[in-house]
C-alpha cells in the first residue's frame, strides 16, 4: 500500500502546477532558504489535505456540494490574485552573487512558509487530487499506525521533492538566467496562474 501511495503521490507532484511554479520562481528569485521555507508551507498543506481525506473530506463534499464549489472558487480567486501580481512585473529582477549568500531575515522566511501554505491550500487541484485519486488508496487505511505511516511518507516525500527543486533552481546559473528573463517568466507564470484560477472558478460555477 505504501509503495502505491508513494508512486501516485510522486506522479501527482511531478505534474506542473501552482506549487511547482511557486517553488521554482521563489528559488530563482529569492534563494534556496526562502524556497525551502515555502516548501515547508506546501508540506503543511499536503498534510492537511491528506488528514482531511482520511477523516472524510470526500463524504463532506458529497453531502454538501456547495462546500466544494466554494472551496474551488476561493482557491481560484487566490490563484488569479497571485497571477495578477506576476503579470504586473515590468522589470527583470537584479541578481548579485554576493547578495545570494546573505541569509534571509527570519520574518521573510516565516512569510514564505505562510505563502507556500496558502498556495497549496488555495490550489483546488490538490483538493480534487486527494478527494478522488488518493481517496481510493487512502480508503484502505484502517489502523492508526497505517495512517501515521502514510502521513510520514507523504511528509518526507513532499519535503524531499520540493527541497530538491529549491536546490536546483537556486543555483547561480539558474539565477543568472532568471535575472535575464525574469520579467517574461513572471508574466508567463502569472498568465498560467490567472488562467488556471479563472478556469477553476468557471468550472465550479458550472456545477451550480
Amino acid at each position: 500500500m505504501l509503495w502505491n501511495i508513494a508512486v501516485i503521490h510522486l506522479l501527482g507532484m511531478m505534474s506542473p502546477g501552482p506549487d511547482f511554479f511557486y517553488i521554482t520562481r521563489t528559488a530563482a528569485l529569492r534563494g534556496r532558504r526562502q524556497a525551502v521555507a515555502a516548501a515547508v508551507g506546501i508540506v503543511a498543506g499536503v498534510m492537511f489535505w491528506a488528514a482531511s481525506t482520511m477523516l472524510g473530506l470526500v463524504l463532506l463534499f458529497r453531502a454538501f456540494p456547495a462546500v466544494e464549489t466554494a472551496l474551488v472558487c476561493a482557491g481560484g480567486a487566490y490563484l488569479v490574485y497571485l497571477g495578477w501580481q506576476m503579470l504586473k512585473v515590468r522589470e527583470n529582477a537584479a541578481f548579485h552573487a554576493e547578495e545570494s549568500a546573505a541569509p534571509a531575515p527570519e520574518a521573510d522566511v516565516r512569510a514564505e512558509m505562510k505563502k507556500g501554505l496558502l498556495v497549496n491550500l488555495s490550489n483546488p487541484k490538490v483538493a480534487v487530487y486527494f478527494s478522488s485519486v488518493m481517496s481510493a488508496v487512502l480508503a484502505q487505511v484502517s489502523e492508526w499506525w497505517q495512517a501515521a505511516g502514510v502521513l510520514l511518507l507523504l511528509f518526507a516525500e513532499t519535503l524531499l521533492y520540493f527541497t530538491a527543486l529549491a536546490t536546483v533552481f537556486s543555483g547561480a546559473a539558474v539565477k543568472r538566467f532568471y535575472s535575464r528573463y525574469s520579467r517574461f517568466l513572471d508574466n508567463a507564470s502569472g498568465l498560467l496562474f490567472a488562467g488556471f484560477g479563472i478556469y477553476l472558478i468557471a468550472r465550479a460555477l458550472a456545477w451550480i
